[in-house]
């Protein structure tokens, strides 16, 4: 496990060199909260006043949809990641503004701070492209490193899986943010990720690969103690293992899928319940303020 010290050096480092602190958010299951969690705190941030890229690395385009743009591949004269990596187009011609609401509908506005790298369905090939390419497990941090300096913060959406995508986003990634449901199952898969981010690192580290299991994020978290006592004592399980590791929990919502029907983030379908800044977590009412928490938690505090 990552220290908090060694964590605090390399943000200072890169706060140093202006480079953008690049984090994977990965379970290698589906439905863990990861898009979400990509999407809400990018938005925080860049309401905190940072300049934020989500990059959407999923087959599913969860992200996309979530920032304004349901069915990227459809959309014309538009380039997506899977043209990056195919080479059609560069990363570059694939960031757009995220929106607050549906592209093309009125009202529908850009997000101050806050940009997508589009993702594409036909992201279900990248196995089969990536395969056999030399150097494949480096292609997307290429990628990012022709951007990096234009960005504070750049949130990787990953598939719900351990492929090549995702062994490509961790060796990008400074930090991996796992997230997690509360419940045993869920948390015991924590040591197998762990376990596989730690390969990856060993393995590729000659080369600069240097990302660790930064933090645990956990999701959609019950609010009372007779909605899931076993989830209670899951959360307290993970924090015991893991310590400082452990982010403020995000709790459950009828408002998270509410606000990705409506193609919104959270912060503009169910606005946080005061300053941002001033916000603890007794004092947090909904999950958009639990966001809010775990961005700062991260070190984007208020500019």
């Amino acid at each position: 496990m990552t220290s908090s010290t060694n964590r605090r050096a390399v943000r200072d480092a890169l706060e140093t060199r202006q480079l953008a602190r690049i984090i994977a958010l990965t379970n290698q299951s589906g439905g863990a909260g990861k898009t979400t969690s990509a999407v809400n705190i990018a938005a925080c941030a860049a309401d905190l006043g940072y300049r934020t890229l989500v990059i959407d690395a999923d087959a599913q385009c969860d992200a996309s949809a979530a920032c304004g743009y349901d069915a990227p591949d459809d959309i014309p004269d538009q380039a997506n990641l899977y043209d990056a990596l195919t080479g059609a187009a560069k990363i570059e011609d694939a960031i757009v503004p995220a929106l607050a609401g549906p592209l093309g509908e009125e009202g529908s506005t850009p997000i101050l701070n806050m940009f997508v790298v589009l993702g594409s369905s036909e992201l279900e090939e990248a196995e089969q492209l990536l395969a056999p390419k030399t150097g494949r497990e480096f292609w997307l941090r290429t990628q990012i490193e022709r951007i990096r300096d234009s960005y504070d913060l750049i949130l990787v959406d990953c598939p719900g899986n351990l492929g090549l995508i995702v062994v490509n986003a961790i060796v990008a990634a400074d930090e991996v943010v796992a997230c997690v449901k509360p419940g045993w199952k869920e948390l015991r898969a924590l040591t197998r990720m762990e376990t596989k981010i730690d390969t990856l690192r060993e393995t590729f580290s000659p080369m600069g690969a240097q990302a660790e299991l930064s933090n645990i994020l956990i999701v959609d978290c019950p609010t009372t103690r007779n909605q899931g006592a076993v989830y209670d004592d899951s959360q307290q399980q993970a924090k015991d293992a893991y310590e400082e590791m452990v982010l403020p929990t995000v709790r459950r919502s009828p408002r998270i899928p509410e606000a990705y029907a409506a193609q919104k983030v959270l912060r503009f379908y169910d606005p946080v319940t005061e300053n941002p800044s001033k916000l603890t977590p007794e004092t947090a009412l909904s999950a958009t303020d639990d966001y809010y928490l775990v961005t700062q938690a991260l070190g984007f505090t208020r500019r």
